[in-house]
């Protein structure tokens, strides 16, 4: 059995678990070392429940705490109580409803263990009622506590280990701290998602108020006045290389935009060529002189000279040189005219393609020379070829080639926005009317005869267009409104939207172009100005302050979305329409 266990007690524990936690220790002296708040040893009944029944486990138990709550209630029931482990117990000063904190003698200096307290304190509280004062300050002097001190001057060791010194006394009022313990706080979950809820809901409310009072919110103010048409028609020059309006030759800054694109087809091809053995053999060349023609001498007959048999063309290898010729009369005879033949060196042949539709039938076959015969004068050959073979593939032919250019669709009109956008980003006017595209260069990956399944068609393309500076124009055109109405009317509008362009000179020259619009001019608004002025105000206001001009005949202000009744404060948010007018001044 182990002589001293050390119980630490939970804020939560019962008394009833307490004293099942004492009875089963197998130690003979407890300590039981007591939390902050011991709210279960504030009872009387709970410390007399405790010391019954470890005096019936045979244990002592010993209270470790410092709480001044706690030390005159042990001290009445004669529990044992150590500030610290390592702490002598003792029993503290009991207290007495009627007598008060009974204070301890000298006697009870060298009463390490407390056991005379402990003695004295339960006599009190058997004899204190019924005994004098007087008597009651000699307590340490009766036969009784001599003969209960004799009986329990036992000595209990605790966890000390070796004697502390003494420790000083602090005031009755000044309380022990007591060690706080750290305890582990626990997110409340619930409250972060409350906190949540309430923070999307608070976006969501100032967004809401943005886009309502902020995004949303439009006016539109039509406005009708003593407004006119003006017809333009203004001619220009196109310079790329200008930098500045010349209104005395209206030449304007301008410039090219191009752009390169290649486009393709492919089909499959159809051609065929045999690609077998080609033939070969030898014929003997004849020139015949006839029709009363005159005697001429042989001519040479070079190598590479074709000669053709049924359509089929063969290639001489070697040269018949006129030298080579001579008379043969058996022949002239026959053919009534002058023969010549070269039958010392014969001719080999080879022919043009492979193929055995290139052999002859037999070896005395008539061969034509074309290219050499004239008035009165026939070149022929006779002999034979041999050994041409069929071997078939697809080749490109020249018409597959063509069926691939037919299938290329070059998509102008993308292209013709591009150049405009560059030209719009550049700061110029873009001029379709100047949109040219070059003829397209075709080029074939495999060229005719070669062998291939299929031929790709490539096309290449040049594009251009012209764009001008649209101040330079803006001028021109304000200067020939102003010309036809003076200035005694402002310029609402140049008519750019519905502007027409033509060339000047037809297409001879495509930088020389001629402009025709519709510009529009009435009374002085200035819009910009107008907006600043009408900003935040209401539809009442607005009206005063559009028809204090006398041109103007009528006025409209729409409000949007239906809540707003102010004009919004943002000057992009405010559209001002002046309406077309009736009438036009050419």
């Amino acid at each position: 059995m182990n002589n001293k266990e050390t119980i630490y007690l939970d804020v939560d524990d019962e008394i009833t678990s307490v004293i099942d936690k004492v009875v089963k220790s197998d130690a003979k002296i407890i300590s039981l070392v007591l939390p902050k708040r011991a709210s279960i040893f504030q009872s009387t009944v709970n410390m007399k429940l405790l010391k019954r029944k470890s005096e019936q486990a045979e244990k002592k138990v010993v209270l470790i705490t410092a709480d001044p709550n706690l030390l005159p209630l042990a001290g009445s029931i004669g529990i044992l109580v150590a500030r610290t482990l390592n702490s002598n117990p003792e029993i503290p000063a009991p207290f007495h409803p009627n007598l008060g904190i009974i204070e301890t003698t000298e006697e009870d200096d060298d009463d390490q263990l407390g056991l005379r307290k402990a003695a004295r304190s339960e006599l009190n509280l058997k004899q204190a009622s019924n005994v004098p004062i007087g008597q009651l300050a000699g307590l340490d002097e009766t036969p009784t506590l001599k003969t209960k001190l004799d009986q329990d001057l036992d000595t209990i060791d605790l966890d000390n280990t070796k004697e502390e010194p003494p420790e000083e006394k602090e005031p009755e009022n000044k309380k022990t701290k007591q060690p706080k313990t750290k305890k582990i706080k626990i997110p409340n979950f619930k409250r972060f998602k409350l906190i949540m809820v309430l923070v999307v809901l608070l976006l969501l409310i100032i967004g809401g108020y943005i886009l309502a009072f902020n995004v949303l919110p439009h006016a539109t103010i039509k406005i009708a006045t003593d407004s006119s048409n003006v017809n333009t028609n203004v001619s220009f020059n196109l310079d790329t290389n200008a930098t500045s309006l010349d209104i005395g030759t209206s030449t304007v800054p301008a410039k090219q935009a191009q752009e390169s694109k290649t486009y393709s087809a492919t089909v499959n091809t159809t051609g065929q060529q045999n690609n077998g053995q080609k033939a070969t053999g030898t014929v003997q060349i004849s020139q015949e002189f006839c029709g009363g023609a005159p005697y001429t001498p042989a001519t040479t007959i070079p190598a590479g000279t074709g000669i053709v048999q049924n359509n089929l063309t063969y290639i001489t290898q070697n040269t018949a040189n006129a030298s080579d010729f001579s008379y043969n009369p058996a022949q002239s005879q026959q053919n009534k005219c002058y023969v010549f033949t070269d039958s010392n060196h014969p001719i080999n042949i080879t022919a043009q393609q492979g193929g055995s539709g290139y052999n002859t039938n037999g070896n005395n076959v008539n061969f034509s020379v074309p290219g050499y015969d004239a008035t009165g004068i026939t070149v022929s050959a006779t002999g034979g070829a041999t050994g041409g073979t069929d071997q078939i593939v697809t080749v490109v032919s020249q018409n597959d080639i063509t069926n691939a250019e037919n299938k290329i669709n070059p998509n102008s009109s993308s292209v013709k926005s591009d150049l405009e956008s560059k030209l719009n980003q550049a700061g110029f006017y873009p001029l379709p009317l100047t949109f040219v595209a070059t003829a397209p260069t075709y080029t074939p990956n495999n060229q005719v005869g070669i062998a291939a399944n299929s031929v790709t068609v490539s096309a290449s393309i040049s594009y251009s267009m012209y764009g001008v500076m649209k101040s330079g124009l803006t001028t021109l055109l304000d200067n020939n409104v102003t010309s036809q109405v003076g200035n005694s009317q402002s310029i609402l509008s140049l008519g750019f939207s519905g502007a027409t362009f033509s060339f000047t000179n037809g297409n001879s020259d495509p930088t020389a172009i001629t402009i025709q619009t519709t510009a529009v001019v009435g009374p002085n608004i200035n819009v910009a100005n107008l907006k600043q002025q009408i900003e935040g105000m209401k539809i009442a206001q607005v009206r005063n302050i559009i028809t204090q001009n006398s041109n103007v005949t009528s006025i409209s202000v729409n409000l949007s979305p239906f809540y707003i009744s102010t004009v919004p404060k943002n000057a992009s948010k405010i559209t001002i329409d002046i309406a077309k007018p009736a009438k036009s001044v050419n």
